[in-house]
């Protein structure tokens, strides 16, 4: 019972504090709005022109920046749980680079606009996300003895480090208009932000958000170790493919939508995780609701206080994340 009520009022606590984060986005722009505007909105009185401004303009990227950060924490939680890691993260293993190298390539290659192939870059960031996974994956193995976790995280940093990398020699060879797009990839520029672009990938997010709150029950026996979740049943390696092509997913899509955006994940998992328990009816929601006010709050300050420095979201997220990383690692070796 005194879980229970622990677990709702973490929970009440979040909710609350994603509805403020949610306000002040709305409020706060190159044209400041108040609150009271936004009352009038929801009543029909709002003037056309604050009305365009909200509606059009900010909204979405509020909606872009909830789906993102709920969807890159989901796949800390799950990659976190896959690798018994702590530190594992989307961007952190190599997933953000091998999808943005392949929505790279594919921009800069065959000298096509994106908006002619945005069907398709889900599909094409899914195939470079899991690629490069499977290579990290490769790489960190050794025989008879299964995943090293250190080896993963030092294999994630040096083939996330490496697709970076032709990514350079790719942005060289492009025109003006798909090196911006690319390099606003790179440094975690919110680039989905508009009404067509939200209407094609959040019903995919939407699915696979309820395809991973199916997995709980599995996800809480692969925190066991090998031998009881064998014998408790559990197909591991099927349960290990499923979470990793869940994680691939939600980080590759969210890739499309919010650039190259790392350590929501691996925050949103471990503050979920420590909070609330390693039960995954759990610590999922909770995860996705940090992760929501992770970036929905890095976006707003990038866009209000930094208003004219150009720094995109995800360097604001970068000089929050890379301390907590550094001081989760110490932490984890003492």
């Amino acid at each position: 019972m005194r879980n229970y009520q622990v677990n709702v009022k973490h929970f009440a606590t979040l909710i609350v504090l994603l509805s403020l984060v949610i306000l002040l986005s709305l409020s706060l722009g190159y044209t400041n709005s108040s609150l009271r505007d936004i009352f009038d909105l929801l009543v029909g009185q709002i003037d056309q022109a604050s009305s365009f401004i909200i509606i059009q303009i900010r909204l979405p990227r509020i909606l872009v920046c909830l789906l993102g950060g709920a969807s890159l924490a989901l796949a800390g939680v799950l990659l976190q749980t896959l690798t018994k890691n702590a530190l594992a993260d989307s961007g952190i293993l190599g997933i953000n680079a091998g999808a943005g190298l392949a929505i790279a390539i594919i921009i800069g290659s065959l000298h096509t606009s994106a908006l002619e192939i945005i069907n398709f870059l889900p599909l094409l960031a899914m195939f470079g996300g899991i690629a490069t996974i499977l290579l990290v994956y490769g790489i960190s193995l050794k025989k008879n003895r299964g995943i090293n976790p250190t080896r993963l995280i030092i294999a994630g940093v040096g083939v996330s480090s490496m697709l970076s990398g032709i990514m350079v020699s790719v942005i060289s060879s492009s025109d003006d208009n798909q090196m911006d797009y690319i390099i606003s990839w790179l440094s975690g520029e919110i680039t989905g932000n508009d009404w067509a672009t939200l209407s094609l990938f959040a019903p995919a997010l939407l699915v696979i958000w309820c395809l991973t709150f199916s997995r709980s029950k599995s996800l809480n026996i692969m925190n066991l170790n090998e031998q009881t979740a064998l014998a408790l049943g559990l197909n591991l390696q099927k349960e290990r493919l499923i979470t990793l092509i869940l994680a691939t997913a939600l980080a590759s899509i969210s890739v499309v939508l919010v650039g190259n955006i790392t350590f929501i994940g691996l925050l949103a998992g471990h503050i979920a995780k420590g909070w609330l328990g390693s039960q995954h009816q759990i610590s999922l929601p909770a995860a996705m609701l940090i992760g929501m006010i992770l970036l929905t709050s890095a976006d707003t300050i990038a866009r209000v206080l930094l208003v004219g420095t150009g720094i995109p979201t995800g360097i604001i997220v970068s000089i929050i994340g890379a301390p907590y990383f550094l001081y989760l690692m110490i932490s984890l070796e003492k």
